[in-house]
C-alpha cells in the first residue's frame, strides 16, 4: 500500500480516532463486562468509505494489536475474543458495503457488524475458554445490545459521513 503523504495523515487520523475510542470504552461504564458500545467501529466505517474496505479492514485490525498493547492484553484470552470478533465483524461488513445504498444502510452495515463481533466472541469463548452450553444464554441480551450499540454507531456514521462529503464539495 503505497500511500501519499495526505492519505497517509488520513489513514493515521482515522486509526488514532479509532483506537482512542477503543481505549476510552474501557472507562465507561458497562451493563456487562462484555458488553461495549463499540464506538472505534465509527472510524472504521468512516476509513471504508474515505480510502476503501482493505484500508478499514487495517484500521480494524491495527486498532486490536495497538489497542491490546497499550491496555496490557496482548495475546490474552481477551485479546483473542477481541481479534476474532473484529475479524468476523469486518468481514461481514465489508461484504454489506459492497451493497451500500441499494439494500443496505450504514446503519444496518454497523448493526450486522455488532451483532457478528459479539455472537462469534461468544462461540469463540464457548469453543475455546468454556463450553459452548455455557455461555450461549449469553446471545440474546448480547443481541439485543448489539442492535441498539450498532444503530448508534450506524447513525454518527452517517451523520459525520454527511459532514465529511459537504466538506469536501464545499473544499473547506
Amino acid at each position: 500500500m503505497a500511500y501519499s503523504s495526505k492519505k497517509l495523515a488520513r489513514f493515521s487520523l482515522y486509526l488514532a480516532i479509532a483506537l482512542s475510542l477503543w481505549v476510552l470504552e474501557e472507562f465507561i461504564p458497562r451493563p456487562m463486562p462484555w458488553l461495549k458500545p463499540g464506538f472505534s467501529y465509527i472510524a472504521i466505517l468512516l476509513a471504508m468509505l474515505d480510502f476503501d474496505i482493505k484500508n478499514g479492514f487495517a484500521i480494524g485490525i491495527l486498532r486490536v494489536f495497538l489497542g491490546s498493547l497499550i491496555l496490557g492484553r496482548l495475546f490474552s484470552p481477551s485479546f483473542i475474543l477481541s481479534l476474532s470478533g473484529t475479524i468476523a465483524a469486518l468481514c461481514v461488513m465489508s461484504a454489506f458495503m459492497i451493497s451500500r445504498g441499494k439494500f443496505i444502510s450504514l446503519i444496518g452495515i454497523s448493526i450486522a457488524g455488532a451483532f457478528t463481533h459479539i455472537a462469534v466472541q461468544i462461540l469463540v469463548a464457548g469453543a475455546i475458554f468454556y463450553r459452548i452450553d455455557a455461555v450461549i444464554w449469553l446471545l440474546p441480551i448480547s443481541t439485543i445490545w448489539a442492535i441498539i450499540a450498532g444503530a448508534i454507531v450506524g447513525i454518527i456514521t452517517e451523520q459525520v459521513a454527511a459532514i465529511q462529503s459537504t466538506m469536501k464539495n464545499a473544499k473547506i
